[in-house]
């Protein structure tokens, strides 16, 4: 267990709590890799919401923290009776709170505390939390140029508070060996089951590789909602293989075995899923969205492509697959470029610096309070009663 030490600025410890949905994805990912490399004499704790209802894959992580709340949060409660619940978990002492989802932000808006609050801007979905609950954060974390300046746009009276740092990964023990000439190329998917992130493009993109005599072996690493409509689109012609390893080690030993990282994702920050194949020497070809896909995947790197465009992202597969010297050139470049600028030894550094300097960055907050929820969403109606009608209703 951590070292615990004292703020220096009072009889409190120096404390860090962190609101992480029950998710699988890059959100959980890189918070999870922000915890561990935290410096060993600060207390940190998780709240972890799960969507008891919910159609998510849960991400069931352990977080190695001095203790992990397991927050319930089933549809069928008054929302306002949630977030009174959410409050009460929160010591009222000095401390940064880091937020992620709008559930914490909600509650916020509605209740006065006493630490500092950090929300991390991954995408654009957390960018409108950041217009709509603006008024209870004290610090903007964002992680690529495009939402930096979003935030300006949103705050322009408020760049101190907003902070560029790009998040990193560990630098992984593996890396690709070089693949034969005449061996067909080995293309990985990683990432949540689930259309948003482009999974029945793959079997088009496999469909016109097949009409062109391109050989390629698919290997499809992940678990969500739309797993079995999405492993019954497939032909039985092409050589797929799904797998759902239980560890993020085994995640990176089995990518090694790859050269191509293909995500033909429709909405994106900054994946954890591309830095962390791009440690292991995988090739990206990937959307090209704004924010941190268009500041890393440049020409030196792969391909970042247009949106819905499945044949260009066939043809980039193509491209690789008769050019094998371009693609251990990329490989390479893959690789140093998380070493020069994504480890998480170094990127961690930048964000505990913040997260620990809590009481410089503390302001007096005005709350909206902003209506929640629906009609059954009352702050003068009981819960049973909301509860009671709602499932009369399900």
């Amino acid at each position: 267990m951590a070292k615990i030490a004292k703020d220096s600025n009072s009889n409190s410890l120096k404390k860090i709590t962190y609101f992480i949905d029950d998710k699988l994805g890059g959100v959980s990912s890189l918070n999870l890799n922000l915890i561990k490399h935290a410096p060993s004499d600060v207390h940190q704790e998780v709240i972890s919401i799960v969507e008891s209802n919910g159609s998510f894959t849960k991400a069931n992580i352990k977080y190695p923290v001095e203790k992990t709340y397991a927050f319930i949060n089933d549809q069928t409660h008054n929302a306002y009776a949630v977030i009174k619940k959410l409050r009460s978990l929160i010591q009222n002492e000095s401390g940064a709170l880091i937020l992620n989802y709008g559930t914490e932000m909600a509650m916020l808006d509605h209740f006065q505390v006493s630490k500092t609050t950090y929300q991390l801007v991954h995408d654009e979905y957390n960018l409108r939390l950041a217009r709509d609950y603006g008024n209870i954060v004290d610090v903007f974390i964002c992680h690529n140029a495009f939402i930096k300046s979003q935030l300006h746009l949103l705050y322009p009276n408020r760049k101190n508070d907003i902070h560029f740092l790009p998040h990193g990964v560990e630098v992984s023990k593996f890396f690709r060996k070089k693949v034969s000439d005449n061996a067909p190329l080995r293309l990985l998917f990683l990432g949540r089951l689930t259309k948003s992130k482009g999974i029945f493009d793959l079997p088009i993109i496999a469909s016109i590789l097949r009409e062109k005599g391109v050989s390629v072996k698919w290997t499809c690493i992940g678990s969500g909602p739309e797993e079995i409509d999405f492993k019954t689109s497939w032909n039985n012609l092409d050589l797929v293989e799904f797998i759902s390893p239980k560890t993020n080690v085994e995640v990176l030993e089995i990518a090694s075995h790859h050269d191509v990282f293909v995500l033909p994702t429709k909405f994106e920050g900054t994946p954890v899923s591309l830095l962390e194949t791009m440690s292991v020497g995988l090739v990206p070809i990937i959307t090209s969205l704004n924010g941190g896909i268009q500041e890393i995947v440049t020409t030196d790197i792969g391909y970042a492509l247009p949106i819905d465009d499945n044949k260009a992202f066939a043809n980039a597969i193509i491209d690789l697959n008769e050019n094998r010297e371009k693609l251990e050139t990329l490989s390479s470049s893959c690789r140093q470029k998380i070493i020069n600028q994504f480890n998480l030894e170094n990127t961690a550094k930048t964000y505990f610096s913040l997260f620990l300097n809590y009481e410089s960055y503390k302001k007096e907050k005005k709350l909206k309070k902003r209506k929640l929820g629906s009609t059954l969403d009352q702050p003068f109606l009981p819960n049973f009663f909301t509860r009671f009608i709602r499932m009369l209703m399900a």
